[in-house]
């Protein structure tokens, strides 16, 4: 069976109703402009804004002028190469983080160039700051307001591109509804053509599907299409070669869709491998700019916090000494980066020191915690010691948080990549735990649902990533939720 929609008469109502802003591929342009106007406009407001409030005149109005499209021009240039302006890019979950990297970089570098060169005489410090903010500010809201547009031009039919007639077989095409092809593809869609099942040397079949890509070719014409999507499976070579070779009557592009098995690779990041592209189905451990930035900022601040508390430090090893008898410091081995071993240092809070192949995790009132130890670890001031361990390189300040050996034994054989885990460095606080996943995992499926975030981090990590768990942590530990 054959579909071929009503799309001109659609087409025609979305016309009437929507405003020449919403076509797809002017979405891109509108947000680079967007963007150097707001950059433009928040440089003069900036300086000009400061320097009356600080000196009751203007200032220089031309250098802010300078500044202010320099510096939209480098940020247009850097989100591009981002990929930022890409129309389905621009959701706001998406961009926040993209938008802050390149504007931080962007203001960074101007900052240097005016140093430089010594042309910022007339634009203070103070005029900056305000500049950086008060643009970031503008930046994040603008892409609010365009992403809430694109999802109303879209949820009501009033975005519009280029026309499209889309063949393919039954299962890959139910896959592509009208709204789907509009969202990924910015295509509208004019025609529907599904080719017979079957092998297309069958002569049945293959006279079917010549009959079906006759009428889809008249009805690109007809309906003045501006494109081809073609749903086929990609392993139906021959198939692909008859489709292919019957379209080449239209002038128009012809674009296969990934099918369901290669949807899948394709959502993997591509890098490039040499002079070629290869699809990367797994992230390695960060790369050596990312681990010397990690390392740089775990020792300068671990080596700071063990400063700032050595006070509080001094002050628990006594309590502990007084409180139970037992030594102040607990170890137990840990499996760190790449599975490697170490042993982690923690002020002990129980009666016990277990570090063998069975060890029960602590709970509600166990009665192996001692009194002072409630409060430690209630507080996650026990966890304190293993600021050394990150000196030391064994931990991280932020990871996925290390379980005992004879924990990581028994969930590694029933948790799919728990071991992935292990890519990178274990930390003292992590994403599991700020988003309330610390203490006792009572049931598996608590600890897959710890696992699936420590995963989510390895794959997504950034130092950005770090400073807000660090930051989370900060409000979390205080609650003392699910502490034992």
């Amino acid at each position: 069976m054959s579909y071929v929609s009503e799309a001109p008469r659609e087409v025609g109502v979305g016309l009437r109703h929507a405003t020449w802003w919403f076509y797809f591929q002017n979405v891109s342009v509108i947000a680079a402009v967007v963007d150097c106007l707001l950059i433009l406009g928040s440089s003069i407001a900036a300086g000009v804004g400061y320097h009356l409030a600080t000196t009751g005149g203007v200032g220089d109005v031309q250098s802010y002028v300078g500044i202010g499209v320099n510096s939209a021009l480098l940020f247009v240039l850097f989100a591009k190469s981002r990929g930022m302006y890409r129309p389905m890019s621009l959701r706001l979950s998406s961009n926040v983080r993209s938008v802050t990297i390149s504007w931080s970089a962007v203001l960074l570098l101007a900052t240097a160039l005016l140093f430089l060169l010594k042309v910022g005489d007339g634009y203070s410090r103070g005029a900056t700051l305000c500049f950086g903010v008060l643009s970031l500010a503008l930046l994040i809201g603008s892409r609010a307001v365009i992403s809430k547009s694109l999802r109303n031009a879209s949820a009501h039919g009033s975005m519009l591109g280029p026309s499209a007639i889309v063949i393919g077989e039954v299962g890959e095409l139910a896959r592509y509804t009208k709204s789907d092809l509009l969202r990924a593809y910015g295509v509208i869609e004019v025609g529907r053509f599904e080719l017979p099942p079957g092998d297309v040397g069958e002569p049945g079949v293959l006279a079917e599907s010549l009959s079906r890509l006759t009428l889809a070719v008249d009805a690109a014409r007809q309906r003045q299409a501006g494109t081809v999507l073609a749903a086929l499976r990609w392993s139906d070579m021959a198939r692909y070669d008859l489709v292919r070779e019957k379209l080449r009557a239209l002038p128009l592009s012809v674009m296969l869709l990934p099918d369901q098995a290669a949807r899948s690779i394709l959502s993997q990041p591509m890098v490039e491998v040499g002079s070629e592209l290869a699809v990367e189905l797994q992230r390695s451990p960060l790369t050596t700019a990312e681990r010397t930035l990690k390392r740089v900022f775990d020792v300068v601040a671990a080596s700071g916090l063990l400063i700032l508390l050595s006070p509080l430090l001094l002050l628990v090893s006594m309590a502990t000494m007084l409180d139970s008898r037992g030594p102040v410091i607990f170890r137990q081995h840990r499996k760190g980066f790449n599975g490697r071993p170490f042993t982690i240092y923690k002020f002990r809070t129980m009666t016990v020191c277990e570090n063998g192949a069975s060890i029960r995790q602590a709970c509600a009132n166990d009665s192996r915690v001692t009194p002072l130890g409630s409060l430690l670890r209630s507080t996650s001031i026990d966890e304190l010691p293993q600021l050394i361990n990150v000196i030391r390189g064994e931990m991280s300040l932020v990871g996925p948080r290390p379980h005992a050996v004879a924990h990581d034994d028994e969930y590694s054989k029933v948790i799919a990549n728990y071991a992935f885990r292990h890519h990178v460095k274990p930390g003292i606080t992590g994403l599991a735990q700020v988003k309330g996943l610390r203490g006792e995992t009572t049931k598996l499926e608590l600890m897959e649902r710890r696992v699936d975030l420590d995963l989510w981090y390895v794959n997504n990590w950034s130092m950005w990533l770090d400073i807000w768990i660090l930051l989370r942590t900060c409000v979390v530990v205080p609650q003392r939720l699910n502490a034992h």
